[in-house]
């Protein structure tokens, strides 16, 4: 299969595209929020990206929530898990080597097809998974090279699934480990790391974050607090959209 980390000029050529070196760059987003869709094609105009939003199951779509098993979970956060398992079946169908997969309430670094350009050609060749963003309580594992203000690491506990690549083969590892979750699909995916089933690598300083304030809620989980990890050059924030921190 295809690999990011390719060697020297061919990685360079790659990461300067309009999807970051990967192959492809998939949105999830709920039809009915357009705002969040009119924030990512922002986004998307802005950096020269080029996005493939994907519907996201509602919580409220029945007919395709139960095909899927999912123990106990609530739907709001079944529906999160079926969306990204659809994801991961369409990687598998479209033969893609690996995929960049958003969430569609993120911010982005305005620099980052320079970030990615450096941090590529540091990727170990077995990556399976690549968290660009995760929540705050990730603790890393061993460093494995990056660029002066950007590492890579070892994945531990890389929470959140609103910025991540995944290779085709870790695809296809998610696609049969993830069949009958038990709890919601970060937890699931982060015991597999933990387990060794899947190698993954998590950046530090993220240059993907959620973005969070209150006209922008969870759709998973809705009373979580408005709070953004914030960006060293926020594309959204030089857009005109203001922060809206928790602490301030």
């Amino acid at each position: 299969m295809p690999s990011l980390a390719a060697q020297d000029s061919k990685a360079d050529s790659k990461c300067l595209n309009s999807t970051l070196g990967f192959d492809h760059i998939y949105v999830i987003n709920l039809e009915y929020r357009t705002d969040r869709r009119e924030k990512m094609e922002a986004i998307a105009n802005q950096l020269n990206l080029d996005f493939e939003f994907f519907p996201a199951v509602s919580k409220y779509d029945r007919k395709e929530l139960d095909k899927f098993n999912s123990g106990q979970l609530l739907t709001s956060v079944k529906a999160c898990y079926v969306s990204h398992y659809k994801v991961y079946q369409s990687i598998i169908m479209n033969g893609y080597g690996n995929a960049l997969i958003l969430e569609d309430d993120v911010d982005i670094e305005m620099n980052i097809v320079n970030i990615m350009t450096d941090i590529l050609l540091a990727l170990p060749t077995d990556w399976e998974m690549l968290y660009l963003g995760h929540c705050g309580y990730e603790r890393f594992g061993e460093g494995v090279g990056g660029s002066d203000k950007h590492k890579i690491y070892k994945s531990n506990r890389p929470g959140c699934t609103h910025a991540y690549a995944v290779s085709y083969i870790g695809a296809n590892k998610l696609l049969k480990e993830l069949v009958n979750p038990q709890a919601p699909i970060d937890m699931e995916i982060i015991e597999k790391i933990q387990q060794e089933v899947i190698i993954s690598y998590s950046f530090q300083p993220q240059v993907i974050v959620q973005w969070r304030s209150k006209d922008n809620p969870s759709d998973v989980s809705p009373g979580t607090p408005e709070h953004s990890y914030p960006l060293e050059n926020s594309t959204l924030h030089f857009l005109g959209f203001p922060w809206s921190f928790k602490n301030e």
